[in-house]
């Protein structure tokens, strides 16, 4: 009886502590303090991330405008495929 009751106890007492903790509250006063170390931080790393993405700028365009001419290509190709298809078909048939 007694290790059913230990078995038990242990049991929830795992149950219960495998459980996560709750979010934290934040008040008011911690808001601000939060919001005020992360515009700190933002405002110190802004100029390195726009010089960043000023650099890679031009390369990110062009390697969009390979991607888009290589799929309009590819569907260029594949109509002409289709056409030259039922142009075949047609000439089958009037023959």
């Amino acid at each position: 009886m007694k290790r059913k009751i230990l078995s038990l106890v242990i049991l929830f007492g795992y149950i219960l502590g495998c459980t996560p903790e709750p979010d934290p509250i934040l008040m008011s006063d911690d808001r601000k303090i939060v919001d005020s170390l992360y515009l700190e931080q933002v405002n110190l790393l802004k100029p390195g991330m726009d010089s960043l993405c000023n650099s890679n700028f031009d390369a990110r365009v062009q390697r969009a405008v390979d991607s888009m001419l290589t799929e309009r290509q590819a569907e260029i190709e594949a109509q002409i495929e289709r056409l030259n298809a039922i142009k075949k078909s047609l000439q089958k048939s009037r023959q």
